[in-house]
């Protein structure tokens, strides 16, 4: 099988065996067919101090923002399997990050003593990750469903309940 690629005109060009694939942005030429690709926008950010949210993690490169300002954190994600998630510190507005495991109800936290010493840190469902941002803010996000689709599930899905404090 033969691989041939050409730019000419703006257009990236690749022949595969006789097969014509043309790349333009957001148009795709395969014999002779033009399909069109929508690439509709998706809002990765939650701008309250409290809340919920639901996100493919395949997508945005694992992040979420929860929070503005001073007490925003850009979370970061990656596949563990349909029960855990890995949760990462590598933001640059994140300074730490912790675990705490069966969390009930994120009103129910009075003390919390953690560990921020691991930059990833992998949750169960129930467990909550606690966000430490480099201006001294903390969020915690617990866990309430995780959708891995090379586990069943049509798609890559993290759902989580937070809460922003300092």
């Amino acid at each position: 099988m033969e691989i041939v690629d050409q730019i000419f005109t703006g257009l990236f060009v690749t022949v595969v065996g006789g097969l014509i694939v043309g790349i333009a942005l957001d148009k795709v030429r395969i014999n002779k067919r033009t399909i069109t690709i929508s690439m509709p926008s998706k809002s990765y950010v939650s701008p309250y101090n409290s809340g919920c949210f639901v996100f493919d993690y395949s997508n945005n490169n694992g992040t979420y923002v929860i929070g503005l300002q001073e007490m925003f954190f850009t979370t970061k994600w990656s596949k563990a399997s349909d029960t855990s998630i890995h949760a990462y510190s590598d933001s640059t507005d994140i300074d730490s990050i912790a675990l705490i495991k069966n969390v009930k109800d994120l009103s129910s936290l009075n003390l919390i003593d953690a560990d921020f010493s691991s930059r990833c840190r992998t949750a169960q469902i129930g467990d909550a990750v606690i966000w430490k941002n480099i201006n001294g803010y903390y969020a915690v996000t617990k866990i309430v469903n995780i959708k891995d689709d090379s586990r069943g599930a049509t798609r890559d899905e993290l759902e989580c309940q937070y809460v922003i404090f300092k």
